[in-house]
C-alpha cells in the first residue's frame, strides 16, 4: 500500500431510535443519513482507491468482477474486493465500524460483543458500471449454516437512482430465500440474481456519502447501473452472530455450482503464483 495519512481520530456517535428498530423489523431495512465523519470519508476513499488500483484483495482471488466470468479479459463493470480489513486492519477501527456495530446490535436485538464482522467493497465505474440485479444476500451463503445477520451498505460518493443507489422490497425479509441463478447462467460469474422477485412495491433509497442502509439478509434488493459521470464507490459490512449448523442443508444448488468454479480458479491462481515464484 502507498503511504497515506493516519486514520482520523475524530469521533461521531450514532444510535438507532425505537422507530428505527421498529421500521427495520417491519420493512427489512433501515437507513441513516450519516454514520461517519467527513475526515474519515476522505481517508476511506484513499484506501478504497488504492485497493482498486492494485486490483488485489486480502488473499488470492479477493478481487473479481461480479458481472463477468472470473479473470475474463476486458473491462471490469462491477468489481469487488473481499475482506479489505485483512489488508488494511485500521478499517476495523473506523467510526463507520463502531457505529455500524452499535446499530446492528440494536436492530438485531443482540449484544455488540456477540457480533462478528467482515467487509467488502463494490465499485460501479462512471457511465458503464453494471446493474446489481435483484437478489438476497443469504442466497450467497454456506448451505450448511444458519445465520442471524444484518448487512450495512455505505456509499463513499452520493448514491442516486442514476448512479446506483439500493432499492428494497419492503417486507420481503419475512419470506424464504428464493431460487437464484448466476448472471448469464454461468457459475463462473460470481453475481447472483432471482427472477422470482415481486418488485412492484420496491423503494429506492438514495443516500449522501457517509449515509448507510442496514438490511436483513433475506430482504430483496438491487442497485441500477451507473449512468452518471461520477463513479459510485460503496463499502459494505456484514455483522453476524456465529452461524449455527443446520440439521438439513439448504437446497441452494447455485451455491454448490459456484463453489466448484471458485475452487477451479483457486487452483489456476496457485499454479500461476508457483510459476512466477520459480521464474524469480
Amino acid at each position: 500500500m502507498t503511504s497515506r495519512p493516519p486514520l482520523p481520530t475524530s469521533t461521531f456517535e450514532v444510535s438507532p431510535t425505537d422507530e428505527d428498530v421498529d421500521s427495520f423489523h417491519e420493512l427489512g431495512y433501515a437507513s441513516f443519513e450519516r454514520i461517519t465523519t467527513d475526515d474519515e470519508l476522505e481517508w476511506l476513499r484513499a484506501v478504497y482507491d488504492e485497493l482498486f488500483a492494485e486490483k488485489t484483495g486480502a488473499f488470492p482471488g479477493g478481487y473479481f468482477d461480479l458481472a463477468r466470468p472470473y479473470d475474463a479479459p476486458g473491462q471490469d463493470r462491477l468489481p469487488q474486493i473481499l475482506v479489505p480489513e485483512l489488508r488494511v486492519p485500521e478499517l476495523r477501527d473506523t467510526t463507520y465500524a463502531r457505529n455500524g456495530r452499535r446499530i446492528a446490535s440494536a436492530l438485531l436485538g443482540v449484544p455488540e460483543d456477540t457480533l462478528q464482522t467482515w467487509g467488502h467493497m463494490i465499485l460501479k465505474p462512471a457511465r458503464y458500471g453494471s446493474e446489481t440485479p435483484w437478489h438476497q444476500d443469504e442466497a450467497y451463503w454456506d448451505i450448511e449454516l444458519a445465520y442471524n445477520a444484518i448487512g450495512a451498505w455505505m456509499p463513499l460518493d452520493p448514491a442516486t437512482v442514476d448512479s446506483g443507489c439500493l432499492h428494497f422490497v419492503p417486507g420481503s425479509h419475512r419470506g424464504p430465500v428464493l431460487r437464484h441463478r448466476h448472471i448469464s447462467d454461468d457459475p463462473a460469474v460470481h453475481g447472483l440474481w432471482t427472477d422470482e422477485a415481486e418488485t412492484a412495491d420496491a423503494v429506492a433509497v438514495p443516500l449522501p456519502a457517509g449515509g448507510t442502509t442496514f438490511h436483513h439478509p433475506r430482504t430483496l434488493h438491487h442497485a441500477g447501473p451507473n449512468t452518471t459521470d461520477v463513479q459510485r464507490r460503496a463499502y459494505a459490512n456484514e455483522f453476524q452472530q456465529a452461524p449455527t449448523r443446520r440439521d438439513v442443508a439448504a437446497d441452494h444448488p447455485w451455491v454448490t455450482e459456484g463453489q466448484v468454479e471458485w475452487e477451479k480458479r483457486d487452483k489456476i491462481q496457485a499454479a500461476l503464483a508457483h510459476r512466477d515464484a520459480r521464474a524469480r
